[in-house]
């Protein structure tokens, strides 16, 4: 089995814990639905029971008055019950969501792995290059893990294209990715894999609340 493979079961496999996850919350969450509205049932019921000699004494006299404040209790309740099921679901979305992301950014980091990584790297850096305006003196900066590829990836990216581009030794405060910037500071594009996270954040939030 190649590394390749092994990434891709891997990545099914915490694809399907998530969604056993998500299937678990939502199952204790449709649990709690009904036993509130079991529990407003039951309530209702009670409290009939209770009045009933009341109810039967003056049934005329007060019966438009009853049912009023038994819907007005159920419409009550019910709606609390609503609001409690559309909590819980937020709750699950945003945890969904929280842990996906960081699925999504543990992926990233496992590039590293790859024997092409620093050409990834310099791809990544090519298409970093494209937002600046003026691609004259350009610098970048790679994290600490990989700053031993720098001028290996200034080599790649200055075949690559008709620009100059230096790497800089200074570490970036990140895990992975890199940032460009300008000689003069006026242009700087980061590019690390917190902000290759965030570009995905809404298709990610996306597929999660379809599939909630």
């Amino acid at each position: 089995m190649t590394d390749k493979d092994k990434e891709d079961l891997e990545s099914r496999a915490e694809a399907a814990k998530l969604r056993e996850l998500c299937n678990i919350v939502m199952s204790r969450a449709d649990v709690e639905h009904n036993r509130i509205i079991d529990e407003t049932r039951d309530e209702i019921d009670r409290w009939i029971k209770d009045h009933q000699i009341l109810l039967d004494a003056e049934c005329n006299a007060i019966s438009k008055d009853t049912k009023k404040q038994a819907d007005e209790i159920l419409i009550r309740q019910v709606s609390d019950a609503k609001n409690e099921i559309s909590r819980e679901r937020l709750k699950l979305q945003n945890k969904c969501v929280y842990e996906a992301k960081a699925l999504f950014q543990k992926k990233l980091e496992a590039l590293r792995k790859r024997v092409d990584y620093k050409y990834i790297l310099a791809g990544l850096a090519l298409e970093a290059i494209e937002k600046i305006n003026n691609k004259q003196d350009l610098s970048f900066r790679l994290s600490f893990a990989d700053a031993e590829l720098g001028e290996e990836i200034a080599a790649i990216i200055n075949e690559a294209a008709p620009i100059n581009i230096t790497f800089d030794f200074t570490p970036g405060e990140f895990s992975g990715g890199l940032t460009v910037f300008s000689a003069d500071g006026r242009w700087s594009v980061v590019s690390d894999w917190n902000a290759k996270t965030d570009e995905l954040s809404d298709a990610i939030s996306a597929r999660i609340l379809a599939a909630l």
